[in-house]
């Protein structure tokens, strides 16, 4: 038959450099594994895995992610495969696994050729044993844990783990939360281990019920007042991951310590509000975790009552409250749009911060009562006298142009918000204090993290298709304008929002290219101190390139050559040392970045 033939043809295909044809391979060799796996040799399959297996890596997500797929189906049709896929495959999964830049599809594929080889080891005999998957996991984990970027490699490995208990059954979660348990205990020098053990039992309990084992919250509640801050914050994500397995048994203790800790403890009122929102989150995402309206009104009674607390206690409430928005859309939006005028302006920004968490990808039942209020709640607060209401105002409307731009971009109120969020690019001298330090005077600009925020939802909107339509340019280009004179974590943004803006509407630029000439001259023209360090200089440096590109979008703009200030401009300070050969840099990358150009197309006046 041809069967064979063509799977060895598939497999020689993963040995080419050119990666969509051996994606394809993969995807192709999946359908016949599906199809007619049973009836390929074990030769042959083995020949597959043994190609296939080094392509799991974090070189190509992707690519990996196609890997483990079709290796899971070949496990899967022909469980005689395990011995093969554990010895060839598993050693590149391990490394996999600990690595930082594993995510997604990738991560959620990894955890179903994990699934895939514990069940087909049980249907082959036990081929590969469940405790050496575990100790390699955990291995990994370790290794993960002493490398920078660790915590989220080892959150990867947590996930994994408790995959490997749930798929394996009701023992295997006993043991290896027995054995977790001790390592929380006994390692308390070792904070690696320590913490991927609270990783391991959080996404366990996340899985299955851990109330029957008594020792696990006592263990993890006991872990929040370790001395590390990397075990307390392991312990809290512990916290919440357990709470969800059985949230009748959990969640009355949790709201109760969360209520006592705000009288006297606010680092630990923080760790457990943020095991609340794991619990709120895992909820939100998961039909089949409910959380009772009894639970819901005290949940919102606390977080609204905890609203006072410290700044990280109120960032993290004001997540809950978006989240739990989720679960109860009408309750939370009326307590939000009640304290939105509330005399605490910590409790108007928690309210309006709120709506960040509201925004989720996917269409949602909050999505027609958020409409109906967002725009009111918006912009109260963008109009309001607190400075730090208006930033969260501000990034709550860059969360929502982002995700769910039909929100504010019908019916007008695009255009009643825009010259409240114009506003908040101005520099205000009100916000500017001078400290006195003795032998000399520092000013503190306390709007620059406002503006900073404005700009940056400035290029959201650019980027947003209906929300770019209601943009008037003239208007933009005269704020952008203060945005280019701006400090320089403000300057680098608004240079990219001239270069988008020279692509999208050449001609309205055009018209407003002689009021940029003044803040990009400056830009360039800035000198630094001869005694200025290497940090300073590379700073400096970026700024020039990133001025420069604006400066080589707008000399492209078709029209130019006729505007006489940007021509000057460009003779007096672009078109000659030390800034020519920085520009004409600029003007290869970009050259490089469009790639080749067609001569036909090419202005040749």
């Amino acid at each position: 038959g041809v069967l064979e033939p063509v799977a060895g043809e598939l497999t020689s295909f993963l040995r080419k450099a050119l990666r969509p044809l051996r994606q394809a391979a993969l995807m192709t060799m999946q359908a016949l594994a599906v199809k007619c796996g049973n009836q390929l040799q074990a030769s042959t399959l083995a020949s597959f895995v043994e190609e296939a297996s080094p392509l799991v890596n974090d070189s190509d997500l992707t690519l990996a992610s196609a890997a483990l797929s079709s290796l899971e189906s070949v496990v899967t049709v022909q469980p005689g495969t395990v011995s093969v896929v554990a010895g060839k495959t598993v050693p590149h999964a391990m490394t996999l696994v600990r690595s930082p830049l594993l995510q997604g599809g990738a991560l959620e594929q990894l955890q179903g050729f994990l699934k895939a080889l514990v069940k087909s080891s049980e249907a082959a005999g036990g081929a590969v044993s469940f405790q050496s998957l575990l100790d390699e996991l955990l291995a990994s984990g370790r290794m993960a844990g002493a490398v920078t970027g660790g915590k989220t490699a080892q959150q990867s490995v947590a996930v994994c783990v408790a995959v490997l208990c749930s798929t394996a059954g009701p023992q295997h979660v006993q043991s290896t939360t027995d054995l977790l348990v001790k390592e929380v205990k006994t390692k308390a020098q070792d904070t690696t281990a320590q913490r991927l053990a609270l990783l391991c039992l959080g996404e366990i309990g996340r899985r299955a019920d851990l109330s029957g084992i008594p020792q696990v919250e006592s263990t993890v509640s006991e872990s929040l007042k370790a001395d590390s801050e990397e075990i307390k914050g392991a312990a809290s994500l512990a916290l919440g991951g357990v709470a969800c397995g059985n949230l009748g048994k959990f969640m009355p203790s949790l709201i109760r310590q969360i209520s006592s800790a705000a009288k006297s403890s606010p680092k630990q009122q923080y760790l457990l509000l943020t095991a609340l929102s794991e619990v709120i989150t895992t909820c939100s995402e998961q039909t089949n975790l409910l959380l009772s309206q009894d639970d819901q009104a005290q949940v919102l009674s606390l977080l609204l009552g905890s609203a006072e607390g410290e700044e990280e206690c109120r960032t993290v409430v004001a997540e809950c409250l978006g989240r739990l928005s989720l679960l109860s859309p009408e309750k939370v939006l009326a307590e939000l749009r009640q304290r939105i005028s509330n005399p605490s302006p910590n409790m108007r920004a928690v309210a309006v911060s709120a709506i960040k968490s509201m925004v989720v990808e996917r269409p949602h039942p909050v999505d027609a009562p958020l409409a109906s209020c967002v725009v009111e709640l918006l912009l109260a607060a963008l109009a309001d006298a607190d400075r730090h209401v208006r930033r969260a105002a501000v990034v709550s409307l860059s969360a929502v142009v982002h995700g769910k731009p039909g929100l504010v971009a019908s019916g007008g109120a695009l255009g009643r918000l825009l010259p409240l969020l114009y506003a908040q690019t101005v520099i205000r001298a009100d916000m500017v204090r001078t400290v006195d330090l003795g032998p000399f005077k520092h000013k503190i600009d306390d709007g620059l993290e406002l503006r900073k925020a404005a700009f940056e939802c400035l290029d959201i909107l650019l980027d947003s298709p209906e929300c770019r339509s209601q943009l008037e340019v003239p208007t933009f280009l005269a704020h952008l304008k203060s945005g280019l004179a701006d400090h320089a974590d403000v300057k680098a943004p608004s240079h990219l929002m001239v270069v988008k803006l020279c692509a999208l509407d050449p001609a309205a630029v055009l018209g407003g290219v002689e009021g940029l000439v003044e803040p990009l001259e400056k830009t360039l023209l800035t000198r630094l101190k001869s005694d200025a360090v290497k940090q300073e200089v590379d700073r400096h440096e970026d700024m020039l390139r990133s001025c420069l590109r604006a400066v080589d979008a707008l000399a492209h703009l078709p029209g130019i050559q006729a505007c006489g200030p940007f021509q000057a401009f460009m003779r007096r300070v672009v078109l000659i040392s030390p800034i020519l050969e920085r520009y004409k840099q600029v003007e290869k990358e970009r050259a490089e970045a469009e790639g080749p150009v067609r001569v036909d197309a090419m202005d040749t006046s």
